[in-house]
């Protein structure tokens, strides 16, 4: 099963109005692409994106987890 697969599945498991972390045990380069799916998600009324977290360890600032909301 994909990446991507897997966290679609996670998302349809959710309740609507449920909130999860998204990309905590990801590698910082799949988060990239976890992200634009992500934001496809959100466009398709499916979720709703609350927070991006920002890994302070590299000081490229980059999204190393995102908040969802299932809609």
């Amino acid at each position: 099963m994909s990446l991507y697969d897997q966290i679609n599945d996670e998302i349809v498991l959710m309740d609507a109005g449920e909130q999860k972390w998204i990309g905590t045990e990801l590698a910082l380069e799949s988060m990239m692409a976890v992200e634009l799916m992500l934001q496809d998600l959100q466009e398709e009324k499916v979720i709703k994106i609350r927070r991006k977290n920002h890994e302070k360890h590299s000081g490229m600032k980059q999204i190393d987890r995102i908040l969802v909301e299932k809609l």
